[in-house]
């Protein structure tokens, strides 16, 4: 029966073709997508494994570019037993660097895909209190300091307060490149806003959502973005035991209401509540696609049955029963999407591989083989679903009824 289904799509190679990508892009589409859900979720995965302590921020704020918290809070956050360390810090985005304005670069940039990734390479200021952060154990920006023999130069030390000076990302240095191309180092100048910094030391933490930070001293910071002198942002905390983050965490929010405790595994979690409501989202997406490849499959299989309903009468008058006339168009319909399946999951992964041959940042697509599995199983489904109506309406002619029947 599978020779004999399969001789009859060939018979009809246009409208088999026609079917086949009508299904295959929906499957392109799902597994492509899903690729990147699952490199966001490792990227955010990776960049929690580089953050180890808790970060302090005012509540329902986003991010530390928004918060703004009461300088008064440190001496008390210090005062609660177990913590270790308390780290002020000053964010916000970044003036425009090297007089090049991101928005002004995401809007001429030549393709949507550059657009976002101009957006998603906006620079930020972190202003940290140089003594406090040294004194961390889990600092990322000093542990991402590139080292000897790569010229990575220094990070901050308190002789750098009030100064002029800030570590940047090796991303930076290459796209802020000097006049003659070379990447910036150690020594050179970059304007930030209407000053003039000097670089000391440049880092690499390998991770979009890091790579993007202009590292100063905190009085610095405010007097580049114009604050207040005891401006502040957020508190980075580290435990005696780190076991004892959540415990600690809930007896600050439990005291300052208008502070929310942010662990790592925390932050990872909400991610990963967020991409879950987005893989929905792009799911209803791509099953209007399905919705489509279903109806040209039906249609495929419909224009077949009724082009051969004198063959399906002499197959009945052979012997063939309703039920093997159901079985041989179903197949038929299964064939097509498994062929759809098959196509549009390959192109995903070439897809995916070449895309990854120019992503930078830590991103990647990665389809995992429950992601193709997920696929194959969509576009199965989608041709059993598509060639139902069609297979039943062929298994109800009577043998007499279909030898009569003229198209």
């Amino acid at each position: 029966m599978f020779r004999f289904a399969w001789l009859n799509l060939l018979s009809r190679p246009v409208r088999t073709i026609l079917a086949l990508v009508g299904l295959s892009i929906p499957v392109l589409g799902v597994v492509g997508l899903l690729s990147l859900s699952n490199g966001l979720r490792g990227l955010v995965g990776d960049t929690v494994k580089l953050v180890q302590g808790v970060m302090l921020l005012r509540t329902n704020t986003p991010s530390p570019i928004f918060s703004d918290i009461d300088p008064k809070l440190v001496s008390e956050i210090r005062a609660i037993p177990g913590i270790k360390h308390v780290a002020p810090e000053f964010w916000r985005v970044a003036p425009p660097v090297e007089n090049t304005s991101t928005v002004l670069r995401s809007l001429t940039a030549g393709s949507s895909e550059k657009r976002l990734a101009n957006f998603l390479e906006t620079p930020v200021v972190l202003g940290m209190d140089i003594a406090e952060h040294n004194r961390l154990d889990s600092a990322v920006y000093q542990r991402a300091l590139i080292k000897p023999p790569s010229v990575g130069g220094r990070f901050l030390e308190d002789r750098d307060k009030g100064l002029n000076r800030v570590v940047i990302s090796k991303k930076f240095a290459e796209q802020y490149a000097n006049k003659d191309g070379s990447p910036k180092k150690p020594g050179d100048k970059i304007r930030i806003g209407s000053d003039e910094f000097e670089i000391i030391g440049i880092y690499e933490t390998a991770s979009l959502l890091l790579d993007v930070v202009l590292v100063m001293d905190i009085g610095t910071a405010r007097r580049l973005l114009k604050a207040p002198d005891d401006a502040l942002s957020a508190l980075y905390v580290e435990m005696n035991d780190p076991g004892e983050n959540d415990r600690i965490s809930k007896i600050i929010e439990d005291r300052w209401d208008e502070i929310d405790s942010r662990g790592m595994n925390e932050v990872e979690a909400s991610f990963g509540d967020i991409m879950g409501e987005i893989d929905v989202l792009l799911m209803m997406a791509v099953g209007l696609a399905f919705g489509v490849g279903a109806i040209g499959i039906a249609n495929t299989m419909i224009m077949s049955i009724m082009e051969r309903v004198p063959e399906i009468g002499v197959l009945r008058t052979n012997g063939w029963s309703s039920r093997q006339v159901l079985s041989l168009i179903t197949l038929e319909s299964l064939i097509l999407g498994a062929i759809s399946g098959l196509v549009g999951c390959a192109l995903a992964v070439a897809a995916c591989w070449t895309a990854n041959l120019y992503l930078t940042d830590g991103i990647r697509l990665i389809p995992t083989p429950a992601i193709i599995v997920r696929g194959m199983a969509l576009a199965l489904l989608t041709g059993i679903l598509a060639g139902s109506y069609p297979a039943w309406r062929a298994s109800r002619w009577s043998p007499m009824e279909a030898i009569r029947y003229d198209p």
